[in-house]
């Protein structure tokens, strides 16, 4: 039995306030004629800030989940909870400012409205864990990202001893927070890789993942629901199944896709999408199912950081510049969208590097691109790095490299007019249908406004003509 309900979470397109997200809640009980009999007992109202990325989306769902199952009604109103969660991120300094700032506007409604307890979850925990009790009096209840189930009990969680390596799985209560046609789905925890300037591993413990059939039998139920696309997401994707199998090289990833194939016979039933994979073990295999799959959209998010070999050095990464331009050309052969993200301004990153990351840019192999600025963290090994870059250098390096890409998207949308394909509907916004075709994912990318008089649901799938294009979003009519 599924119902809609809604939730604070900042994790959303404009994050620079909170959203009121709708709530997806399938329930965790089997449906019944008598059903208040086998609810748990009113516990209070609970509400959820969430501050971070999709995978954080997810840490949050399953709270959700946590708390109904342990009788709180989710609310909206921070006025109106007696119990708040703010699921922190803390990737970034101006992450932790931002979800300090969230912790202490919730904290307000402690003395002003009928919270009592104020719970702080998420990556923060993990980050200062040390510290926290002292710079954040005003917090009841610290869970740390292996304590998720554990939201809303009354004991405070800052455990020291050794990890358990919390990883949710099918059979868990969850909250969709997300628009009901289209959800999150976390199949792995952590990361091993060395990059120097990321603090993940130390935040979210080693890698581990999901077995295929617990993500398969999440994905079946969330279909029966009326999901209609599962962005797949982890730390690091392509290293599915690492794990459990030695020398895997990619082969989980493909063969966990191979079931998810089966699901379907037919294309536009479902898309799924794979979000956050590393260059080491994307092969020729994988990027068959992406390309040929009926149910797997034509798209992978691949974020390379640079294509330098003195920068990719100096970061960690795994191929060197020579060996990352040759896997761009073997991602662009194929019939894929292939989104990435690149960090300037890495310590020791010269103006040589730079003009060669917006040749490689300019030479159009990316459907889109993300830019972030090198950002201190004292957790990292690049901290202590020699030849620091200027922030101001760093901000025009980055409007180098995004100029560099709209002028390609400028090309490639003016070659899509005209044009027909078929598109998923997101919802409204003011008159116009939001859309998304296979090769823009949720939230990140850019979207196709939809020119109809026509009535037309969030989950549809629908044929489209385009017409015109605004900076990166695509105009179409109705076919």
């Amino acid at each position: 039995m599924a119902k809609s309900i809604t939730v604070a979470n900042s994790n959303s397109i404009n994050d620079d306030k909170i959203k009121m997200t709708k709530l997806n809640v399938i329930s965790d009980k089997p449906s019944s004629s008598d059903d208040s009999q086998m609810r748990p007992a009113y516990a209070g109202n609970a509400l959820m800030v969430t501050w971070g990325c999709a995978k954080n989306l997810v840490d949050s769902e399953v709270m959700l989940g946590s708390l109904r199952s342990k009788g709180f009604e989710l609310v909206t109103d921070p006025t109106q909870a007696d119990l708040i969660v703010v699921n922190t991120c803390a990737f970034l300094e101006s992450a932790v400012e931002e979800s300090v700032d969230r912790i202490l506007e919730m904290a307000e409604y402690k003395k002003t409205a009928r919270c009592k307890q104020l719970v702080v979850a998420g990556c923060i925990v993990e980050r200062y864990k040390d510290d926290l009790q002292k710079t954040l009096p005003e917090v009841d209840q610290y869970i740390s990202t292996d304590d998720l189930l554990l939201v809303g009990d009354s004991n405070s969680i800052l455990d020291k001893a050794k990890r358990p390596y919390f990883l949710y799985d099918e059979g868990m209560p969850r909250v969709l927070s997300t628009s009901p046609h289209l959800t999150y789905v976390k199949i792995a925890e952590g990361c091993d890789r060395p990059c120097a300037f990321c603090i993940i591993p130390k935040i979210r413990g080693e890698f581990r993942s999901r077995p295929i059939e617990s993500i398969v039998q999440e994905i079946i139920a969330l279909k029966d629901s009326g999901t209609k696309e599962f962005n797949l997401v982890a730390q690091d994707l392509t290293a599915y199944g690492n794990d459990r199998e030695k020398n895997n090289k990619g082969a989980e990833l493909v063969k966990l896709l191979g079931s998810i194939e089966l699901l379907a016979n037919e294309k536009n039933t479902f898309w799924t999408r794979l979000l956050y994979a590393y260059p080491i073990g994307v092969n020729d295999e994988l990027l068959e199912i992406i390309s040929n799959s009926n149910v797997v959209a034509p798209y992978l998010d691949l974020p390379l950081q640079h294509v330098s070999d003195n920068v990719l050095k100096l970061m960690r990464r795994p191929l060197g510049g020579k060996k990352t331009v040759e896997l761009i050309n073997k991602i662009s052969s194929y019939d894929i969208a292939f989104r990435t993200t690149f960090l300037v301004g890495f310590p020791g990153e010269t103006e040589q590097d730079i003009a060669q990351l917006e040749e490689v840019v300019s030479q159009g192999h990316f459907t889109h691109v993300g830019v972030f600025t090198y950002s201190q963290e004292k957790e990292a090994l690049s901290y202590t790095f020699e030849n620091q870059v200027p922030e101001e250098i760093k901000h025009q390096r980055k409007e180098r490299i995004m100029l560099a890409q709209k002028n390609v998207v400028e090309k490639r949308l003016k070659s899509l007019i005209g044009k027909k394909e078929n598109v998923l509907i997101d919802g409204m916004l003011e008159d116009k249908v939001i859309a998304r075709a296979s090769w823009q994912a949720p939230e990140t990318d850019s979207v196709i406004y939809v020119d109809t008089k026509k009535e037309l649901s969030p989950g549809q799938f629908v044929e489209v003509e385009y017409k015109s294009y605004l900076d990166y979003d695509l105009i179409a009519e109705l076919v």
